[in-house]
């Protein structure tokens, strides 16, 4: 008789190495201890002009003005309130802000492993786990920053939960589908493409019922679900059509966001998607994340392979499925729409290394080399950790900020409202003729527009003049104390058809009604210093983005 061999030996002893809790969720607790490190360090980090917004739309509600009635835009108030909340709690500053997202993701990735162990082993729910936690603070994707899609996922994973939840039990209180709906509905009202979410959590119930449950329960339970999803919808129409500008509401959030979701021409669809794909998976993530990008991609065909139901299987499958559709809306693939991708690219990495972990306990005999994926897994996430060292636990986060957003002024933004704030009393407003709405958090002062982006108006859709002679009035009516021009291109994103009408205007306006107080070179990789006043005199600006500061006369 043949003697055994070393690994056989090993593997009468070692039938499942990562079957132990404690080991488990020892490897759980530091991936949030990475994660909770890395986001204490980032909590300092400048606000970028999506944060801004939501941040003076959460400071409006703070002091009881309605969403879309002092300032506008296109999305849903779900996020508004989110950072109202966060205020409320920790503060009305950067580090409040962000203490909120800290939580967020934190839960999240707990979430995430939860979920994950419905579909993987416990050790392939860490990998899930860490692969969206880790990845999830990636400034390749701009993961710093509280944007809509990290509140999005959240509520998403929290109806996705619950959902899941259900069929563990054999007895489904109704209940319990209303509340899912309402988590997915707080997913929508975030952000408009979580929508997608919602069809997931309908396929959920359906996959997991049909030809188990009876139609009639079947159809009963899937009414309420969808009860709750649209119960939070119409409170929030209810509210605005009895409290607040419903037309105006109407309009940013349906008739001018049609207007904007057709934006990209269908011949540069490829183009916006390539660049996003560069963003993501570019120099920016560098190795080790750039291959669990690869690994994710690898791990939808071993879907079918998988040892699970087939129920699971086609839940997997829909869950990637709906995952990607919000990323489509508007074809723009900004680096951040891809955090709702992070989920089930987690849960796909996963299923890469499970496959191997199954060929070497089941085909090979030898569970004790299961150690080797787990080993690959680890070295890949430390890679991406250390090649994002700097950013991620020891670089001043200005200097950060600098580095992956060059020109957009975020970083000055706080010495500019430092000035404001300084010179202006509570009742003064400002205008800013450029996207910069962090400024007007900063200083605490209220926009003499609602149109705190300028994006809206230098777009190429029927809308464009008349925002513009809008954006004027109010000006004018409001006459604010100081009058803010930014001559960056990324502030605007104005194309060679683009109405001119605010451009004259505003010249002709600043020329008689205000004087030159204050100049701001941008510069792409460093910052220098806001020049006011007698620092104005022969001084020559070293740069082409310039943020020009106007007092009234």
């Amino acid at each position: 008789m043949l003697k055994k061999s070393f690994f056989s030996k090993i593997s009468i002893r070692y039938t499942d190495p990562f079957n132990n809790d404690i080991f488990i969720y020892t490897l759980l607790g530091l991936i949030i201890l990475v994660v909770l490190t890395a986001r204490i360090h980032l909590l300092s980090f400048p606000l970028e002009r999506d944060e801004g917004e939501y941040a003076y739309m959460g400071k409006l509600i703070l002091d009881g003005h309605i969403p879309y009635t002092l300032a506008y835009n296109m999305k849903l108030p779900g996020t508004y309130y989110m950072y109202a909340l966060s205020m409320l709690m920790f503060g009305k500053t950067i580090v409040g802000i962000h203490i909120g997202l800290t939580i967020i993701s934190i839960t999240s990735i707990i979430l995430v492993f939860l979920i994950s162990k419905h579909f993987v082993s416990k050790i392939g729910a860490i990998f899930s786990s860490a692969t969206f936690g880790i990845m999830g603070t990636s400034w390749s994707l701009l993961a710093q920053a509280a944007h809509a899609t990290h509140f999005v996922t959240f509520f998403a994973l929290l109806g996705i939960y619950l959902l899941l939840q259900l069929y563990r039990n054999e007895k489904h209180k109704l209940i319990q589908y209303f509340i899912s709906g309402i988590f997915f509905s707080f997913a929508f009202l975030c952000k408009q493409s979580g929508l997608f979410f919602l069809f997931f959590g309908i396929a959920i119930i359906i996959v997991n019922e049909f030809n188990f449950t009876p139609l009639k329960n079947l159809l009963k339970r899937l009414l309420v679900f969808s009860f709750g999803f649209a119960a939070p919808v119409i409170c929030m129409l209810l509210f605005f059509y009895f409290f607040g500008d419903f037309k105006r509401f109407w309009f940013w959030t349906v008739t001018y966001l049609a207007e904007y979701g057709s934006q990209v021409p269908s011949d540069e669809i490829g183009y916006y998607f390539k660049l996003g794909i560069n963003a993501i998976t570019g120099q920016y993530s560098f190795v080790g994340y750039f291959a669990l990008w690869l690994i994710s991609l690898a791990g939808i065909p071993l879907i079918f392979f998988h040892k699970t139901s087939k129920r699971n299987k086609i839940l997997i499958a829909l869950f990637f499925f709906f995952s990607v559709l919000t990323i489509i809306p508007g074809f723009y693939f900004r680096q951040h729409y891809f955090i709702t991708l992070l989920p089930i690219v987690g849960l796909l990495t996963a299923i890469f290394f499970e496959f191997f972990n199954d060929l070497f306990i089941h085909k090979f005999k030898m569970p004790i080399m299961v150690f080797t994926t787990f080993f690959v897994f680890i070295s890949l996430v430390g890679l991406g950790i250390n090649a994002n060292i700097d950013y991620l636990f020891l670089q001043n986060t200005k200097i950060s900020s600098k580095k992956i957003y060059r020109v957009n002024p975020f970083v000055e933004s706080i010495e500019i409202a430092d000035f404001i704030q300084k010179n202006t009393n509570k009742d003064d407003k400002i205008a800013i003729m450029g996207s910069e709405p962090q400024i007007c958090f900063y200083a605490d002062r209220y926009s003499a527009s609602g149109y705190i982006y300028t994006y809206n108006l230098v777009e190429i859709h029927p809308y464009a003049l008349s925002m513009q002679k809008e954006m004027a009035q109010e000006i004018e009516s409001n006459k604010p104390k100081y009058l803010l021009l930014v001559d960056i291109w990324r502030s605007w994103l104005n194309q060679p058809l683009s109405e001119r009408f605010i451009y004259k205007w505003a010249q002709d306006y600043a020329s008689k009604n205000y004087r030159l107080v204050g100049l701001y070179d941008i510069m792409p990789y460093e910052y220098s210093s806001l020049k006011i006043y007698d620092q104005l005199n022969n001084y020559q600006p070293k740069s082409e983005d310039i943020i020009y500061i106007y007092e009234r006369l």
